[in-house]
């Protein structure tokens, strides 16, 4: 009995590593796309590791974005992607608004688009 048992607990196992590796080729495809679609917007990715972020000059003056996604089982269709800004920037209506996005290819009947969110972000950051 004990045999049929921990064949059990192996095939589980076996389908988490497969499950984290998998998720890793995700995010790394994920990220890649990202990093085209914002250099296609003027964005540049800065160098590292930990953390995604981007720069791009509004009016003299460096903005930095992060990018970051949370791909957990229980957050839906789509995880949940969103920019987070530097903390000197006041809250406010705006800044809520250039956050949470789902993908532009996404069926979503709530929240906003990437493209949505990006236009926003350049005409926010435009009038800083």
């Amino acid at each position: 009995m004990y045999n049929t048992v921990k064949q059990y607990y192996d095939f589980l196992k076996k389908q988490e590593e497969e499950r984290q590796a998998f998720l890793e080729v995700t995010k790394n495809s994920v990220i890649e796309q990202m990093d085209v679609y914002m250099s296609n917007h003027g964005w540049t990715r800065m160098k590292g590791k930990s953390k995604i972020r981007y720069t791009k000059k509004f009016n003299g003056k460096d903005i930095v974005v992060e990018y970051r996604c949370n791909y957990n089982k229980d957050l839906g269709n789509g995880g949940m992607p969103e920019f987070v800004h530097d903390k000197s920037i006041p809250r406010s209506v705006e800044k809520i608004q250039m956050g949470y996005f789902h993908w532009n290819d996404q069926k979503s009947s709530s929240g906003w688009s990437l493209d949505v969110v990006m236009e926003r972000m350049e005409k926010f950051y435009e009038n800083y």
